[in-house]
């Protein structure tokens, strides 16, 4: 078997999206974790079409060594990000182990081809996960400060602000007053 790296998978529809493609090209496919997959050898014409269906729906192939590393850096930290264990590990450790480089490999590799530093992806997706949250009115601001491991709200509020220019609560409610607007 021969593994491939997709880019821009980044949650389970995109899991079915790539999934169907390999099905209706009936290619075999073993799925191991987000844009990481285990097919069988291809022929050139079914890895070119492969390549067309992917970029078609907003995927691509990853070829390059550096970009396979910065591809599977990103699927680990969106899959503990979205898992309840992401307080009890560090992020180096996670991806050291999980990737068998050291950490400052990944992070030299990471921040030379992304031209941001893997602590500050990181931050930043975490931020864009508690956008959602606020939007869908799910969880207290404190109870995102504690699932997102900030020691405190006005640490989470600080840095939130920093990325977005709004405080949590001001965030929330221009989402809901917005999407109350949608819905008239």
């Amino acid at each position: 078997m021969n593994e491939i790296l997709i880019k821009n998978m980044v949650c389970d529809r995109c899991v079915l999206s790539v999934n169907n493609i390999f099905n209706n090209l009936n290619i075999d496919y073993k799925f191991i974790s987000l844009g990481y997959y285990h097919i069988n050898s291809l022929s050139k014409s079914t890895f070119l079409e492969l390549k067309f269906s992917l970029i078609k729906n907003g995927f691509e192939l990853i070829e390059n060594a550096n970009e396979m590393i910065c591809s599977k850096i990103k699927s680990h930290l969106i899959q503990f990000i979205n898992s309840e264990n992401h307080l009890k590990v560090s992020i180096s450790k996670l991806l050291s182990e999980n990737l068998n480089y050291s950490y400052n490999y990944l992070s030299k590799v990471f921040s030379n081809h992304e031209k941001i530093t893997i602590e500050k992806y990181y931050l930043k997706f975490k931020i864009e996960k508690i956008k959602e949250f606020l939007s869908y009115d799910q969880l207290s601001i404190k109870e995102l400060a504690y699932k997102f491991d900030y020691n405190s709200v006005s640490h989470m509020s600080n840095h939130f602000k920093k990325e977005t220019g709004l405080s949590p609560s001001v965030f929330r409610k221009k989402n809901i007053k917005r999407e109350g607007l949608n819905h008239l």
